[in-house]
C-alpha cells in the first residue's frame, strides 16, 4: 500500500490470506499472516492513538522547541553544575591517591581541600583538572573578596556579599530550583488528579468532601501558607517547602480533572461500555482516565513554573529552609543590601525569567496540542 493510498479515506486494509488458500502450511502461511498484520498496524496507528497526533503537533510547534532548549540547556546545567562550579577538581592525582571525580563524591580524604590550594601546595607528579569555574556555591575556601563584579579575580559573574561566586550559585541553584519544581510539581498532580478523578466519578459524600477541601485550601494564598508552616517548624528544610506547596498547589488541578471527568461520563463511549457490563474501575480506568489526564499533563508545566516562582519568593524574604545550598531568590534578596551589586539581581534573575519563560511555552504548547478544541488542522495535514 503507498503512502497516498494509506492516507486516502476510501482506503481499505486487508490481511493477505493467499498463501492459505494455495494450500501453503506452516511457517511460510504464518509469515505471510504476521507480514500483512504488521502492515496493517502500521497504516492504521497514526488514525487510533490521540498521542500520535499530539506529539506530532508538539513537535512542530516552534515556541514549543524554543522552550524544550530552553529547559535542557537549564536541566543540564543543574545536572553539570559540579562540573561547571566547584572547589574541587573534576579529577586529580594527591597524594599518591588517583581520584575521579572529586567535586561529586566528596571523600573524606579531601575535607578541607579546595583546587586553589592543591594548585599551591601540590607535589611532583600530582596533577589535577580543574572544572570551568574552581569555587563552589558556598565559598567555603575562603580566598574570594566580596562584591566582586564581573570578569574579576576569576569569577566570570562576579561574588556575593560573602564572597561566594555568583556563576556557581546560579548553576547549582538551577538544579535545587528545578528539582524542588519537579518533585512538588509530581507530587501535587498525582494528588490532584487521584481526587479530582475519584469525586467526579463517585460523587455523592466523595465529591462533597473534596469539593469542601478545595474550597478551603483555595481560600488561603499558597504563600501565605508556606510562611505560616515555615514559622511553626522549628527547622524547616527543601522537604518541609516541597510538602506544603505541593499539599496546597493540587486544587485547581483536582476541579479541572473533575469537570474533564464529569464531562467523559457523559459520552457515548462511557455509556456503551456500561451497557456492555463493563465493571466501573475498568471504565474509570480504561475510558474516562484516558481521555481527562491531558489537562494533567499541561498542569504539570504551569504547576512545575508555580513552584519555582514560589519557591523564589520565599527565598527573596529570606524566609526559605536554611539547608538550601543556593537559590536565585536568596541571591536576589541579598542586593537590597547592596544595591550597587546589579550582578546580584541581574544574573539569577535571568535565569529565573528564562525557566518560567520555557515551563509557559511548553505548558502552552501542549495545551494546545492535547485539546482537541484547539486543533485547526486535520491529521492529514
Amino acid at each position: 500500500m503507498s503512502r497516498d493510498d494509506r492516507g486516502s479515506p476510501e482506503s481499505v486494509l486487508a490481511i493477505d490470506l493467499s498463501r492459505r488458500k494455495k494450500g501453503a502450511r506452516g511457517p511460510d502461511r504464518l509469515g505471510g499472516v504476521r507480514h500483512s498484520l504488521v502492515g496493517a498496524h502500521q497504516a492504521a496507528a497514526p488514525y487510533v492513538t490521540m498521542a500520535r497526533i499530539a506529539l506530532v503537533r508538539l513537535a512542530g510547534d516552534r515556541l514549543a522547541r524554543i522552550g524544550a532548549l530552553g529547559l535542557a540547556v537549564l536541566a543540564l546545567a543543574g545536572v553539570f553544575a559540579d562540573v561547571l562550579a566547584s572547589d574541587l577538581p573534576v579529577a586529580c592525582r594527591w597524594r599518591e591517591v588517583l581520584y575521579v571525580l572529586p567535586n561529586v563524591t566528596h571523600p573524606a580524604s579531601l575535607e578541607g581541600a579546595s583546587v586553589a590550594r592543591m594548585n599551591r601546595d601540590r607535589h611532583d607528579g600530582e596533577w589535577l583538572i580543574a572544572p570551568l569555574v574552581a569555587y563552589g556555591p558556598s565559598g567555603a575556601d575562603g580566598v574570594a573578596a566580596p562584591l566582586l563584579g564581573p570578569l574579576s579575580g576569576g569569577h566570570p559573574l562576579g561574588t556575593d556579599a560573602h564572597g561566594r561566586d555568583v556563576f556557581a550559585r546560579v548553576v547549582h541553584g538551577a538544579r535545587t530550583t528545578l528539582g524542588l519544581g519537579l518533585a512538588a510539581s509530581m507530587v501535587l498532580v498525582v494528588i490532584g488528579a487521584a481526587l479530582g478523578a475519584l469525586a467526579g466519578f463517585t460523587g455523592g459524600l466523595v465529591d462533597a468532601v473534596v469539593a469542601r477541601v478545595v474550597e478551603a485550601l483555595t481560600a488561603v494564598p499558597t504563600l501565605v501558607l508556606v510562611l505560616v508552616v515555615g514559622a511553626l517548624v522549628p527547622r524547616p528544610t527543601t522537604a518541609t517547602l516541597l510538602w506544603t506547596i505541593a499539599l496546597t498547589r493540587w486544587t485547581e488541578l483536582a476541579r479541572l480533572v473533575r469537570a474533564e471527568v464529569l464531562f467523559a461520563l457523559g459520552s457515548d463511549y462511557v455509556a456503551a461500555a456500561r451497557a456492555l457490563g463493563v465493571s466501573p474501575p475498568r471504565v474509570l480506568w480504561r475510558h474516562v482516565l484516558p481521555n481527562a489526564i491531558g489537562p494533567a499533563i499541561v498542569a504539570a508545566a504551569f504547576a512545575i513554573a508555580s513552584v519555582v516562582l514560589v519557591e523564589a519568593t520565599v527565598d527573596f524574604l529570606q524566609v526559605g529552609p536554611s539547608d538550601a545550598v543556593a537559590s536565585w531568590g536568596e541571591m536576589m534578596g541579598e542586593a537590597r543590601a547592596h544595591t550597587p551589586a546589579w550582578w546580584l539581581v541581574v544574573f539569577p534573575g535571568l535565569a529565573l525569567l528564562a525557566t518560567l519563560s520555557a515551563l509557559y511555552l511548553v505548558g502552552e504548547a501542549a495545551r494546545n496540542a492535547l485539546d482537541p478544541r484547539l486543533r485547526g488542522v486535520d491529521l492529514a495535514d
